[in-house]
């Protein structure tokens, strides 16, 4: 190319670029930026990981140049970060512990060490534990010979229930009777009386749980996790659960504070997303961040402190370059 088509060139991208109020540098950078087309795995169709993936994915789609993103549906976090090892998603969600635990070789199912990077924490995610008046359940060890849901296999619900158990001295596989359902089969069963509880690891409120809490002629009741027993859990798997309280009202038939367990929502994407893109992308959640609070309320809290406040110290030294700059710029990060 001769010099002055080089000219005649830059003639034009900085003449677009005055007429759309755009710095020169940035609408070319823009225009070199190559396609990007990834997937954002989620969990169940009926959680709030799907709704907001769905969510991110039209955001990014609408505001981050050259890219695009679809939500997809999955059994839930150890899935979602097979998925990300693999080379078949970009983003997924789990929780704040499997960012450590996936870098050093630790989640159950996942073998050796993975580059796995956290991107925002998103929200604090009880674990529901979850029965209805009839069953005449009214604690966690009354489950003992109980037709119990544990969450879908792969599902850090499934993961997080066998820390519990263990720790309680509940042998998941003799002192129950185990089924693996995913949130709206275990909402469908426990309606039906095909089982007598179930636990699930999600924000409040959930969909599915409305739904339930809402049925006629049903009463859920949510069985407490505190005190002694949740000193035990802590203990026993440091780092993973926090104290929570379900505050009374939180869903119908809640008529008081309840007390449990439960860690943060995460976003996380592998060390080798691109920097600039994903700086991109976080930048565009929180500059549209209304287009998320209009699937999960949930969203209106967040802010770029909370963002990586919520998360375990040991998750927040995996944060991906590209947030890592963007959190920086917002001054919540040296």
């Amino acid at each position: 190319m001769n010099v002055l088509k080089k000219v005649s060139i830059r003639l034009m991208v900085l003449f677009i670029a005055v007429s759309l109020c755009i710095p020169a540098g940035v609408y070319a950078q823009q225009a070199k930026q190559e396609k990007l087309h990834f997937s954002i795995v989620t969990a169940g169709t009926v959680g709030v990981w799907y709704m907001l993936g769905g969510a991110i994915a039209g955001v990014i789609g609408k505001y981050v140049p050259n890219t695009k993103a679809t939500s997809e549906a999955t059994t839930g976090s150890i899935d979602n970060m097979k998925l990300l090892i693999a080379g078949e998603a970009g983003m997924g969600f789990a929780y704040d512990y499997h960012v450590a635990w996936a870098n050093e070789g630790k989640v159950n199912g996942i073998p050796g060490k993975n580059k796995i990077r956290l991107v925002m924490g998103f929200y604090e995610q009880p674990l529901h534990i979850v029965t209805k008046v009839g069953t005449g359940i009214t604690s966690v060890m009354q489950l003992k010979g109980k037709r119990v849901s544990t969450g879908a296999p792969n599902s850090g619900s499934e993961e997080q229930v066998e820390y519990i158990f263990k720790a309680l001295g509940i042998d998941i596989k003799k002192d129950i009777k185990q089924e693996k359902l995913g949130l709206n089969e275990a909402v469908e069963a426990l309606k039906d009386g095909k089982i007598d509880a179930f636990i699930w690891s999600i924000p409040v409120p959930t969909g599915g749980m409305i739904d339930l809490a809402s049925t006629p002629g049903l009463k859920i009741v949510m069985l407490p996790l505190g005190g002694e027993a949740a000193e035990k859990v802590m203990k026993a798997k440091p780092g993973v659960f926090h104290k929570v309280i379900f505050p009374k009202g939180c869903y119908a038939g809640v008529e008081r504070d309840v007390e449990g367990l439960g860690i943060t929502g995460v976003l996380l994407a592998m060390d080798s997303f691109p920097a600039e893109r994903l700086y991109q992308i976080v930048n565009a959640i929180f500059n549209h961040k209304d287009e998320l609070t209009a699937v999960f309320k949930g969203v209106e809290k967040l802010t770029p402190a909370t963002a990586v406040g919520q998360v375990t110290p040991d998750a927040l030294k995996y944060l991906h370059l590209g947030a890592h700059r963007f959190f920086k710029e917002k001054g919540v990060l040296k």
